[in-house]
């Protein structure tokens, strides 16, 4: 049994080592933009919101649709950052073009062939934030948030795996480990809102 206990610790702790610090900077970001999230009053991530206008040519207009009247205004207005909303009627066509830390909104005024545009942009901390919620972000980025969870869990199983095996302090590491867990279930069964 002490070597089969020896082989999972040691198993164990080089996994532990190997998942964690391949997860290191991913731990990082998520634990800095999670402090930033939950305190907006911070300040840095505040919008900058600036608006303009642009005509609009009625040939564009009578044709409409997605696929001809996003990719103009891409062009017209330079932009980068992907079509994440589009919607049209008789009245008006709007087009949000969206990616972490900005969103361009665009409204256009059939009758009046012009276009209110609309950029909101919230700095490094808002960007960090979105990246930290996966808020417009792409499927590559969202890839990136289930390999974090998933290096997170392997490190915790393979932490709990260690403690196993470091006799003297097994005992106080599960006793922690339970009172860190009594503590989470006692502040949302008191505090959270039910």
């Amino acid at each position: 049994m002490k070597r089969v206990i020896r082989v999972v610790t040691h198993w164990g702790l080089l996994f532990h080592i190997y998942f964690s610090m391949s997860g290191f900077v991913l731990t990082l970001l998520f634990a800095v933009t999670g402090l930033t999230l939950n305190h907006q009053d911070f300040g840095a991530g505040e919008p900058v919101v600036t608006t303009s206008s642009i005509d609009v040519p009625a040939e564009l207009l009578s044709r409409g649709g997605e696929t001809i009247v996003a990719p103009w205004l891409k062009g017209k207005l330079d932009l980068k950052t992907p079509l994440s909303d589009y919607r049209e009627d008789e009245q008006q066509i709007q087009a949000t073009f969206a990616a972490p830390g900005h969103r361009i909104v665009v409204t256009i005024d059939r009758s009046a062939r012009t276009a209110e545009v609309e950029n909101e942009t919230r700095g490094l901390l808002g960007r960090l934030d979105d990246l930290h919620k996966g808020f417009d972000s792409g499927p590559v980025w969202y890839w990136v948030i289930d390999i974090s969870a998933v290096l997170l869990t392997i490190s915790a199983l393979t932490g709990i795996m260690t403690l196993i095996g470091l006799r003297h302090r097994r005992v106080s590491g599960f006793v922690f480990g339970g009172l860190g867990f009594a503590t989470l279930v006692v502040i949302y069964l008191v505090f959270v809102p039910q």
